[in-house]
């Protein structure tokens, strides 16, 4: 009588001989399908097995139906790669804005540089002072020059009254109010 050898653990490699494979994998797959079928019927998930064979024939396994689990699953992946679609879009946009926004900090200093040297250059054509100061300075010799007008027109009106009263009177009892005139009182003064 021959003794059986029992359940022995195989070693996992390939299997050399081609017919020993082809057994192999259809002994197993229908193991594979059992066990997927009893996982389904026990936990009710959703399952497909599909395998090719060595010559290309396919084997699947479907719980419920193999179309209704597939299409489920690749509505989920086009979601899922409509998901990384968008995020690679929401990328390429931050990055746009990114480069926007260093462009415009540049352009902003090489501004601020500009304004600095026409700064500068107005500084040269004014004489060393900078726009407000050779305004306000303008300003004062105008008010100069209202000021030396009006004391020739005082003196003018003087004459004239002078000549038709036939008096004379000094410039020291006229004087003029000059708080009509607005700036600053030390340069109205003489």
């Amino acid at each position: 009588m021959a003794t059986s050898r029992g359940r022995q653990r195989i070693e996992l490699k390939l299997i050399e001989n081609i017919k020993d494979r082809a057994v192999t994998l259809s002994k197993r797959c229908s193991g594979l399908f059992k066990k997927a079928s009893e996982l389904a019927t026990l936990c009710g998930p959703q399952i497909v097995i599909i395998v090719f064979t060595i010559s290309g024939k396919p084997l699947a396994f479907g719980s419920p139906r193999i179309p209704d689990v597939t299409t489920k699953f690749l509505s989920n992946n086009e979601l899922v790669a409509n998901q990384a679609f968008i995020n690679s879009l929401r990328k390429a946009e931050i990055a746009e804005v990114n480069h926007e926004f260093n462009e415009f900090n540049q352009k902003s200093t090489s501004d601020k540089k500009l304004g600095q040297n026409l700064e500068e250059v107005v500084k040269v054509f004014l004489g060393g002072e900078t726009y407000e100061e050779y305004k306000r300075n303008a300003m004062i010799c105008r008010l100069m020059q209202l000021k030396d007008k009006l004391e020739q027109m005082k003196k003018n009106l003087q004459q004239d009254y002078d000549e038709e009263s036939g008096s004379s009177s000094s410039d020291d009892e006229y004087e003029p109010d000059l708080s009509i005139i607005e700036g600053p009182r030390d340069f109205l003064r003489l």
